[in-house]
């Protein structure tokens, strides 16, 4: 043995020994003081107060803390020894929560709490003492509904269903321009769940059709109609260049399962698409739809819930869908294939379950919950079944992506700019929505409503308004210095 410490193997360097040395005096320093922490009488009743504010108003937890929370004691990875609990939760009133929560901690005797704006808009902080305590985020009251109706609870909090757990997961490991090196504490997360909470699915998936069955559409002498749109609609989303995630992109995933498993891929008009330019794709089916002689089609403008179904247009034909375009709400992977000699982009399984396992919470009448999920569990079996087959349609880490990834540049250029648009609303909720940042016992200052925006017979311009109108040239350019000032002061706080 070269080196009288197992922390040194003998091919290393005196000086990687050293290193090696530090590196494992540094993680046992951390994990005491993290242990000190932990173990502060103080830091383990603000923990209560939490979890019974979360208890008496139903809300619902996600993200790390509810995997591990409904996993056995022996799977869970966090260690509450050397760890605090990092609660995030929805609630269909989270800027309202999270006052709520910041003035029951000044109840109680904490001065220093704030509860505030997080970058995100419709996310919020709540510190005490300078720790976070809680991330709130806004979810929209029927699809809070629809979790809570599938929670799981424990000790009285409710989390997040499984499957919406793994779409969030899906959701991550689908965005490669997203954080990736989250990945593999992701895609770890993901397997211990997958263990412990097998996908599961209450219909028979035999009888289920994966694309969508056409009544309206009549038939033609020579030619179907329906084959004729089926054509139409394909190719020209295809020459459109968009990423195809619905039925017919999970039937051409079935030719990599077993024989008797497999879907075939109907000629039906059923497509659900990624487009960044969604009305534009809509607009341009509908006039290749015209030259074949479909006059009738129709687009409606579908709004986005949350942020986890965007907004997207719906082509039909009467009562008969043919398609959905969506815009995209990250970057979504894809993958290329070729599909009668042309080049087609179709959705990582990844993407695909992403969309899928929210569509499953979203109670729009077009979302048929047995096909949504058997196309689910299909893809997810796909996947298990090919987890090591890194090419073709059924590389899972793809690099290439449709959509684009707000980074945090981008935020930041959007609350700047939604600042300064709501500079003179100080105190109104559109305002807090974007900027809360309230400590019990303060109030939150509204912004006085200008006296010169009389309506028209009404008194004229305040004494100090005039006076203003009146000061010399360069008194009113050192006040627009002076306010500019003032603002920028003001973003730089906002972004600290």
């Amino acid at each position: 043995m070269k080196y009288k410490t197992k922390l040194c193997e003998d091919n290393m360097s005196f000086q990687e020994c050293e290193l090696a040395i530090l590196r494992h005096a540094v993680d046992e320093t951390e994990e005491k003081v993290k242990s000190t922490a932990v173990r502060n009488p103080e830091i383990d009743q603000i923990i209560a107060i939490l979890e019974e504010f979360l208890v008496t108003k139903k809300l619902i937890c996600y993200g790390g803390t509810a995997i591990n929370n409904i996993l056995p004691r022996e799977a869970q990875f966090y260690n509450r020894d050397v760890e605090i609990p990092d609660y995030d939760f929805y609630s269909p009133e989270a800027m309202d929560h999270a006052v709520e929560l910041a003035d029951l901690y000044y109840a109680k005797g904490y001065k220093e709490v704030e509860a505030k704006a997080g970058v995100h808009y419709g996310t919020f902080k709540v510190f005490v003492n300078f720790t976070p305590i809680a991330d709130i985020t806004y979810l929209p009251e029927a699809l809070f509904k629809s979790l809570q109706s599938e929670a799981i609870s424990v000790a009285g909090i409710l989390y997040s269903p499984p499957d919406f757990l793994r779409m969030n997961m899906y959701l991550e490991l689908s965005r490669p321009r997203g954080d990736v090196s989250r990945w593999e504490k992701v895609l770890k997360r993901l397997t211990i769940l997958n263990e412990h909470y097998p996908f599961h699915v209450n219909y028979d998936c035999q009888q289920v059709n994966f694309q969508r069955q056409m009544d309206d559409i009549p038939k033609d002498a020579d030619e179907s109609i329906q084959e004729k749109i089926y054509r139409t609609v394909r190719d020209t989303l295809v020459d459109q260049g968009v990423v195809f995630f619905g039925g017919y992109a999970s039937s051409i995933y079935s030719r990599y399962m077993p024989v008797k498993q497999r879907r075939l891929v109907q000629r039906v008009p059923d497509f659900d698409v990624l487009s960044e330019t969604p009305e534009r794709v809509a607009t341009i089916v509908r006039e290749r739809l015209a030259d074949v002689g479909v006059k009738n089609a129709q687009i409606e403008r579908r709004e986005p819930i949350g942020e986890i179904v965007p907004v997207h247009y719906e082509i039909r034909v009467g009562k008969d869908i043919l398609a959905h375009v969506y815009e995209p709400i990250a970057c979504h992977s894809y993958n290329q294939i070729d599909v009668e000699g042309r080049k087609v982009f179709i959705g990582t399984i990844d993407t695909l379950l992403t969309f899928y396992l929210a569509f499953k919470y979203v109670q729009l009448p077009y979302y048929y919950p047995d096909r949504i999920m058997c196309m689910a569990k299909f893809l997810f079996d796909v996947q298990q079944e090919n987890r090591l087959e890194q090419r073709g349609i059924l590389k899972r880490f793809s690099s290439d992506c449709v959509g684009k990834q707000a980074t945090l540049d981008d935020i930041r250029i959007e609350k700047s700019n939604k600042f300064k648009e709501l500079a003179n609303q100080r105190g109104t909720r559109e305002y807090n929505l974007w900027f809360l940042k309230y400590s019990p016992g303060t109030p939150i200052k509204a912004t006085k409503a200008c006296p010169c925006a009389a309506k028209k017979g009404g008194p004229g311009p305040s004494p100090s308004k005039a006076a203003a109108a009146a000061a010399p040239a360069t008194t009113k350019k050192r006040r627009r210095r002076a306010a500019a000032t003032t603002q920028r002061r003001a973003l730089m706080k906002l972004f600290a």
